[in-house]
């Protein structure tokens, strides 16, 4: 996972304790990491030119480059080393307000426009008092030019930087690149007397605009929920797919040299049987990545506690022993156990 994907999540899960570390630890801005004040402390009747203009900039600098992050109502000052440096929250006096109008602007804000871009509010609990955290992260649609200014951008140590024609040209001058991603599949849940078995499906989406070539996945189970608790992995299909197991829990596969996934484009090359019974003394963690040739990796972890894994057991033995489930119940127990939700 990139720096500024993780740093995103962590503000999504953890909330306002992040940016309250940030300041204390005077966070310097980074490569992938942009601090920004409002001009009005988003005070106005809509989003005031100077925030539109430093949004703009934003996405085309990071989206040209490799992604990055903007914490909205966090001021920034020269430190001693004359590094730009978080000093102070000033949060936004209406963030859900002002995140909706983040989202209005951006289509407007370069061309082509970013489709990547997410936002999220982080509220402080004093009235409507928040954040607003921007994740914009590398386009594949990429070079981004500001609209009005004309201008491409480029981040460049904690700085957009403005783009020479001639860097651009040799940039984005190469043919389209292809982009590998993981999603997750889940089956409804069966159930074998004391015994809840899933099975997890593991996709692969080319969402590049290139052909992939040389595509691999990569799945560790780290923890299982022992003792009693048993994954095991499945190779689907092996007309286009070599593959390599290793004490069980390792699994390495490749694309056969043949195989190109187009744009678009899904495989399944494997899927995994998990059984839970208790007891429960360890809890459930898998890392999986996937890339291919001429293309950045992606990784991803999934896990759960012991503490957890039981609770959710118990209270789904007990309703299917009284008739209490629904179909949506069994289809959605098994990312409950590993702590993902399941994906269409």
């Amino acid at each position: 996972m990139a720096r500024a994907e993780d740093l995103f999540e962590r503000l999504r899960t953890q909330g306002a304790s992040v940016i309250h570390d940030l300041i204390r630890d005077r966070q310097s801005e980074e490569l992938f990491l942009d601090f920004k004040r409002s001009s009005d402390e988003g005070r106005g009747h809509s989003l005031s030119q100077n925030d539109r203009n430093n949004l703009a900039k934003a996405i085309s600098g990071f989206g040209n480059s490799a992604g990055g992050i903007i914490v909205w109502g966090v001021d920034c000052r020269p430190g001693d080393d004359g590094a730009d440096v978080a000093k102070n929250e000033v949060p936004l006096q209406d963030a859900k307000r002002f995140k909706s109008w983040l989202e209005g602007a951006v289509s407007g804000c370069t061309y082509p426009p970013h489709g990547g871009v997410q936002h999220w509010v982080i509220e402080t609990g004093h009235n409507q008092e928040g954040y607003v955290v921007t994740y914009i992260p590398q386009s594949n649609d990429a070079p981004h030019q500001v609209t009005g200014r004309m201008q491409y951008y480029m981040r460049a140590g904690s700085d957009f930087l403005p783009v020479p024609h001639q860097l651009l040209a040799g940039m984005f001058g190469r043919r389209p690149q292809p982009d590998i991603v993981g999603q997750w599949l889940t089956a409804p849940a069966q159930v074998f007397g004391s015994v809840v078995q899933c099975q997890v499906g593991y996709l692969l989406r080319n969402k590049g605009p290139g052909i992939a070539r040389d595509i691999f996945l990569d799945v560790k189970v780290l923890s299982a929920g022992e003792p009693s608790c048993k994954i095991e992995c499945t190779l689907a299909d092996q007309i286009n797919w070599n593959c390599s197991f290793s004490l069980g829990r390792f699994c390495s596969l490749m694309g056969k040299p043949e195989y190109r996934m187009p744009p678009g484009a899904l495989a399944q090359p494997l899927f995994m049987t998990i059984t839970f019974s208790p007891p429960f003394t360890t809890g459930i963690k898998i890392e999986r990545s996937q890339g291919c040739d001429n293309a950045v990796p992606s990784s991803f972890t999934v896990e759960n506690s012991a503490s957890n894994i039981e609770a959710i057991y118990s209270q789904f033995i007990s309703l299917h022993e009284k008739g209490g489930l629904t179909d949506s119940d069994y289809q959605n127990v098994t990312g409950r156990f590993l702590g993902i939700e399941p994906e269409d």
